[in-house]
């Protein structure tokens, strides 16, 4: 009894350490990593900062070098209560108004592709996320002003006080830094970043200037799950 005892316990340890070592050569094999990225984030605009909301996602390269994938961020109604005073064209009036107060939104995504490197002390991770893609974005109306005075839908009545050009689609470029901190959860980061946000070609009624997003700031803070670093 003693024999099978002793020959159970040399059992186990050589199953477990077969394990270990099959983990440790799973983990120099890998060639490609993963990435998920939940955001939030404050856009620094003209008269007051807007609030976003977003992630993104992808694969890791090159010994983790290299991050592709895919972005999606925006701003939501709810989340942002600024508005904007903007006058209808002349001889117009929605309820007796000359002007409406009007809120605006935006979703953005595209491709993201982020060269990364680790402080060899700290383990803190650096990226530089670089975005390419489109942003669809626009203003509506909020609060009463969203009750018709025929019930007819909003969005009806928004196309027509604002001549069909409530909202449009552009190109935008963004790039930026990131920070990620790592903690004592594997796989798991939590960090900050900055990032500059381009919009080419974005024009609205209440924004014939297309300046509203373009060649502004956003500060973000986020946490990341993801396939463990390589060493």
């Amino acid at each position: 009894m003693k024999n099978l005892i002793i020959l159970f316990a040399f059992l186990l340890v050589g199953i477990n350490v077969n394990a270990q070592s099959t983990l440790e050569t799973t983990s120099q094999k890998r060639k490609i990593g993963w990435f998920i990225t939940p955001e939030y984030s404050t856009m620094f605009l003209k008269d007051h900062t807007g609030h976003t909301v977003g992630f993104s996602m992808g694969v890791k390269l090159f010994k983790d070098h290299l991050k592709i994938g895919y972005y999606n961020y925006g701003r939501s109604g709810p989340i942002n209560s600024y508005t904007i005073n903007t006058p209808l064209p002349e001889g117009v009036s929605y309820k007796g108004q000359s002007s409406i107060d009007l809120r605006a939104d935006h979703g953005a995504f595209g491709l993201m592709i982020a060269p990364s490197f680790t402080l060899r002390k700290s383990k803190i991770e650096i990226d530089f996320p670089i975005n390419i893609g489109s942003i669809g974005a626009g203003f509506y109306l909020a609060g009463d002003d969203r009750k018709t005075p025929d019930n007819r839908r909003v969005s009806e009545w928004e196309n027509e006080l604002f001549e069909g050009n409530d909202a449009a689609f552009a190109g935008m470029f963004e790039f930026g830094v990131r920070a990620f901190v790592p903690t004592k959860i594997e796989g798991l980061q939590w960090g900050v970043g900055m990032h500059y946000t381009t919009v080419q070609g974005w024009t609205t009624y209440a924004d014939p200037s297309g300046d509203f997003y373009n060649n502004k700031l956003r500060a973000s803070v986020f946490v990341n799950f993801g396939s463990k670093r390589r060493q």
